[in-house]
């Protein structure tokens, strides 16, 4: 009797909490320079209702996890899986409509060398990596807008936008990854709009050590060189 009634009370604060929706999903990842990243994940959820939220999360890992901002009587629980995680969102009774919250992470391998099979070679240059990042909405909701904020380390840029999914519609403006700068280092922003449930998304950069500024240091100083060099008669003092 007790297990019945408790599995009644489980599956009507499932049934409330379906009616929670998503409104914005973002995350940022600074990734590190041995290819881990510290993930920050933004959420802003509408039409909230008492209960728990299984917010699907495009990590395995999960590691020193920290709630960093949500109001008061909103509860996390991370449970991590090998592919794809699952943060339990607990919405309590006297919860308001528009929810804001996030929560912080570190992910290893974010960016690292590709795995081959034994004998297999490698389709990529030497020193290159790869950052992968993949996510797949198995929540009932539709999350509206979902974005993926990636901060490269410094002296690594990328070389090639390998994967992005799905592919653009006619009707879309924006590319889904586009290449940009932030904070003077190289970046990616991946971003999709309407998730419905089981709905996928990834990205895979081929990321290189970034030597240009060192090539085109040299060059200048071997111009500087050679100007001098050239025209050492119009530099140097005439002799009296």
């Amino acid at each position: 009797m007790n297990r019945l009634f408790m599995a009644v009370v489980l599956m009507c604060a499932c049934a409330g909490a379906n009616a929670t929706a998503i409104k914005t999903y973002e995350a940022r990842l600074e990734v590190a320079a041995d290819g881990s990243a510290l993930v920050t994940v933004n959420l802003k959820l509408t039409g909230s209702q008492p209960g728990m939220v299984p917010l699907p999360v495009g990590f395995g890992t999960l590691d020193d996890f920290q709630l960093q901002d949500a109001p008061r009587g909103v509860q996390l629980n991370p449970v991590p899986s090998k592919d794809q995680s699952i943060v339990e969102i607990d919405l309590p009774q006297a919860v308001a409509a528009d929810v804001k919250l996030s929560f912080t992470f570190r992910a290893p391998d974010v960016l690292a060398q590709p795995k081959n099979t034994a004998g297999e070679k490698s389709g990529l240059p030497a020193g290159s990596r790869l950052l992968r990042h993949g996510f797949v909405n198995t929540q009932a909701a539709t999350i509206a807008a979902y974005r993926v904020e990636v901060r490269l380390p410094e002296e690594v840029r990328v070389q090639m936008i390998r994967e992005q999914l799905p592919k653009p519609k006619r009707t879309e403006v924006l590319p889904r990854v586009r290449l940009d700068r932030i904070d003077g280092n190289q970046g990616a922003l991946l971003q999709v709009a309407n998730l419905k449930q089981g709905d996928k998304t990834s990205m895979v950069l081929e990321v290189v050590e970034d030597g240009r500024s060192y090539v085109w240091l040299l060059v200048g100083l071997l111009l500087s060189a050679a100007y001098l060099v050239g025209f050492r008669d119009l530099v140097t003092p005439a002799a009296r």
